[in-house]
């Protein structure tokens, strides 16, 4: 087969007319597997029958087009199991409608059962801790001395009452953690509050996004754990 042959437009049938179309070069610079198959098919059908292929270079195209229709095949497999992890994935998020997940956040809710579960993280081990609770209009709603407090995650110990030991109504609230070590240095501290998804939004790329009730939309691994209850 001449190398003019492989540079010149891609050649394929027409469906309609049944002849030969050529597409231009900048239209297509990649060949598919029915492409492989007719330049395959055109060098036996203009090799020099005086020179004819040898049946080693037969072959090995034969053993070239295998891999080439392998390869496809492959690739479509994969496609399909991709396709059906995002579905799985798909029914996965509508399923979380309703729940309650735990995610990194200041703001807490309050239901008619009291505030959601909430804790915060300490890099290290704090000396003194303060609690403090606002409303979203920024009004201090409670604010007390947690006391030394070990390196790691502790629970919010609030009941959901006021400085005067009334309770909250059922709304927003922000949660602010002040902790500090023995010389009196700033620790970080990092907030995890629960909300309700209420939602999915579903991007055309990467994963479900989760719509929280009053609260942000988060992606699947920005959830660090979903509730029992809803």
């Amino acid at each position: 087969m001449e190398s003019g042959f492989i540079n010149s437009p891609v050649a394929s049938q027409d469906k309609v007319t049944g002849g030969v179309k050529y597409e231009k070069p900048q239209d297509r610079n990649t060949l598919d597997r029915e492409d492989f198959m007719n330049l395959f098919v055109a060098q036996l059908q203009y090799q020099d029958p005086m020179n004819p292929m040898d049946s080693e270079q037969m072959a090995s195209q034969v053993a070239q087009f295998n891999m080439v229709d392998l390869m496809y095949k492959n690739n479509d497999a994969i496609n399909n199991m991709v396709r059906a992890e995002e579905s799985r994935t798909q029914i996965d998020a509508v399923s979380m409608i309703g729940r309650r997940v735990r995610y990194e956040g200041n703001r807490l809710p309050v239901g008619p059962n009291g505030p959601y579960a909430f804790e915060y993280e300490l890099d290290r081990p704090a000396a003194a801790c303060k609690i403090t609770i606002k409303d979203e209009s920024g009004r201090l709603i409670k604010q007390w001395d947690a006391g030394s407090q070990g390196t790691g995650q502790h629970d919010l110990d609030w009941d959901g009452t006021d400085s005067s030991g009334n309770a909250v109504s059922g709304a927003m609230y922000i949660v602010s953690i002040e902790a500090m070590d023995e010389q009196g240095n700033d620790l970080e501290t990092k907030t995890w509050t629960t909300g309700q998804v209420n939602a999915v939004a579903f991007p055309d790329k990467g994963l479900p996004e989760l719509s929280i009730k009053d609260g942000p939309r988060l992606k699947f691994d920005q959830i660090s754990m979903v509730d029992g209850t809803s």
